[in-house]
């Protein structure tokens, strides 16, 4: 799956301890017991890495961050719309690799589309990070439980890497491919999913919407679940504080996928939605 580019990066790059360059505070850190930190690595230009600030304390206190890939909206270089999202992901102790340089600003900078190989890049970077004993994340990330996961173009990005073995989940926000060609997917890179895949999607009024209903009736082959905000729209509550209903529930999926927290399943095969108002559920293939 690794170009020849690809390799070069991960022999020039990815071999470099991590050092922090950058870094910013979202919502003080999240509501997650880890606070947590933005922050540009030396060891991985061209990305931001949302991660609790003090690692140690993470992994005194729980087992290894799974890892969670993020391709942005627009297929952009930026997580700057989506940040308090993943922020608050991050604070639930998780290590969140989105695509794109840090921004203090969305225009401090000419934004342009993220290669989809970027995705299974930042996979390389984590394996070689929580191998490298003077690394910061040295034994500290979780390679057994990796999500891919993607806003809008960035979940038609997810769906062209999808092919990925080391993915174990995957997630679609606002995003369907349906029946469209986009970011080198199409509806045959629905054959590509092998592992749980969730779509949380804002109502009909989200432009997103046929299209993932479409792609919910399509899959076959692995469990799917259609988690719909009613009336969020196409840019669902990522703009509200700690990333509002969308990253609650991205919490429910990944707590239960990639930390076996399985009365969350309750949420997703039961529709017990007590803590979503306004929003609807279906699974299937579980």
């Amino acid at each position: 799956m690794k170009t020849a580019s690809a390799l070069l990066l991960y022999c020039l790059t990815f071999s470099v301890t991590a050092e922090v360059l950058d870094k910013k505070t979202i919502d003080n850190g999240g509501s997650g017991p880890f606070k947590a930190i933005a922050a540009s690595e030396s060891s991985l230009p061209d990305y931001v890495v949302y991660r609790p600030k003090d690692l140690q304390s993470v992994a005194k206190k729980q087992q290894a961050l799974p890892l969670i890939v993020f391709a942005n909206g627009g297929c952009k270089d930026t997580s700057y719309p989506f940040e308090r999202m993943l922020s608050e992901v991050a604070s639930h102790g998780y290590l969140v690799v989105a695509l794109g340089s840090m921004q203090r600003r969305l225009d401090d900078r000419t934004l342009n589309k993220s290669p989809n190989q970027q995705m299974p890049q930042a996979i390389d970077w984590a394996q070689s990070q929580n191998q490298t004993a003077s690394s910061a994340y040295f034994n500290k990330i979780d390679m057994a439980h990796v999500a891919f996961a993607g806003q809008s173009c960035g979940g038609a990005q997810v769906l062209a890497m999808a092919d990925d073995p080391r993915v174990t989940s995957y997630l679609m926000f606002n995003s369907g491919i349906g029946d469209m060609t986009m970011a080198e997917a199409d509806q045959e890179s629905l054959q590509q999913l092998h592992t749980p895949t969730l779509y949380l999607i804002g109502g009909e009024s989200d432009v997103a919407y046929e299209n993932a209903l479409k792609d919910y009736q399509r899959i076959t082959r692995v469990p799917v679940a259609f988690a719909n905000a009613v009336n969020a729209g196409h840019s669902g509550t990522f703009e509200e504080p700690n990333g509002g209903a969308f990253a609650q529930m991205a919490l429910k999926w990944l707590d239960w996928q990639l930390k076996s927290k399985n009365e969350n399943s309750a949420v997703f095969l039961k529709s017990d939605l007590s803590a979503f108002p306004d929003w609807t559920m279906k699974s299937k293939n579980f």
